[in-house]
């Protein structure tokens, strides 16, 4: 059973109030912080995974994620510095920074952006699919520190990192 957005933000109420980032000075952003909208993250054949919570204060800014397990269980949080959160680019965000790796004169078209794990969950991005001619030629991965890419369907290797 894969529970709904409403019942990840709820997990995320708790463990922003209650969870073990209480007390730890790393955590002190939290604070008076709500849960965001959560983000589904998929896996890289597009299957559901998880959700990704924004953890958000003040004006909106993100101070961190929490990740919801499909059965409702929070599996990690994370403090972030302003800026480093894929949770704060969408999709449409990701399509125009992505915009510039396509080449639309050679024919190339970019589907529609889906966030991922890329790997082990926790490595979020959003891959866009490019085709030419039709087929899928390469994936690109937007995070919120540049664009990478690879041929469309390949895993990464765990060896160049």
């Amino acid at each position: 059973m894969f529970i709904d957005a409403g019942r990840a933000r709820e997990v995320a109420r708790r463990e922003i109030a209650g969870g073990p980032a209480v007390g730890d000075p790393a955590f002190a952003a939290w604070q008076g912080a709500e849960p965001g909208e959560p983000l589904l993250v998929r896996d890289l054949a597009g299957r559901p995974a998880y959700w990704l919570v924004p953890v958000l204060r003040g004006e909106g800014s993100i101070v961190g994620t929490v990740r919801v397990l499909p059965d409702g269980r929070p599996a990690a949080a994370a403090a972030l510095r302003e800026g480093t959160a894929v949770a704060a680019l969408d999709a449409a965000e990701a399509a125009r920074r992505a915009e510039r790796e396509i080449d639309r004169e050679a024919g190339e078209t970019a589907g529609t952006p889906d966030l991922v794990h890329d790997g082990p969950p926790g490595r979020e991005a959003w891959r866009i699919e490019v085709t030419w001619r039709g087929r899928p030629s390469r994936w690109l991965f937007v995070t919120p520190g540049g664009i990478y890419e690879r041929p469309a369907g390949e895993a990464r290797d765990e060896n160049l990192e």
